[in-house]
């Protein structure tokens, strides 16, 4: 998937889900009660293992969600993930080499960053959706400073995400948020969704 088509899906339901787990079978369950809850875009994080697997049983089950794959850090990685079925990488940093595998494939590639040379690494190559990660060593202050000199970049905060900060995020800028280790912990994953899908600029 290219990035305008996944901005767009990112602008209407401002969360990208990340699943990161100890086993494939945890990672499958997550997914499903996720994607049973309303979330449309999930991240299978590479670090779980049997990542592989997850991504082909989700697109073998033909669940209507978009789906990525994340902590993307090698070419040979991207290439798995790809064939695997995931339509998007999401990597902790910028490489050129994974860079260079999704240009080829055309599909979206989102590495995060943290700093003004970061982002402008990052923009160089044409990058424009990015993720401020960690989100939460910097917060929401640190995303309105780093918004003022990159008017065109579409942000991603990532990391320490949770519930409750989540629509400060999004009032504060932020295309989506991305949100692993607090994504279940809220008494209806339904209605936290709902209620994100809802905030605008």
């Amino acid at each position: 998937m290219e990035a305008a088509a996944l901005s767009v899906q990112l602008a209407e339901n401002r969360l990208l889900a990340v699943i990161r787990t100890k086993n494939p079978e945890e990672a499958l369950k997550s997914a499903k009660e996720a994607v049973a809850a309303g979330v449309a875009i999930l991240e299978i994080a590479w670090t779980t293992p049997g990542a592989v697997d997850v991504v082909q049983s989700i697109r073998d089950h033909k669940w209507p969600v978009t789906l990525g794959a994340g902590t993307i850090t090698t070419p040979s990685d991207a290439v798995s993930a790809l064939q695997a079925g995931a339509e998007f990488l999401v990597a902790p940093s910028f490489s050129a080499e994974v860079h260079e595998v999704a240009l080829k494939r055309g599909v979206s590639y989102i590495p995060g960053v943290f700093t003004p040379q970061d982002v402008s690494h990052a923009s160089r190559v044409g990058l424009k959706l990015l993720k401020l990660f960690p989100a939460v060593t910097g917060g929401v202050v640190h995303l309105t400073a780093m918004k003022e000199p990159f008017l065109d970049i579409e942000w991603i905060p990532t990391g320490g995400v949770t519930w409750d900060l989540a629509p400060h995020w999004i009032e504060a800028g932020a295309l989506a948020v991305g949100m692993g280790g607090a994504l279940f912990r809220t008494p209806s994953i339904r209605e936290s969704v709902q209620m994100l899908k809802e905030l605008r600029r």
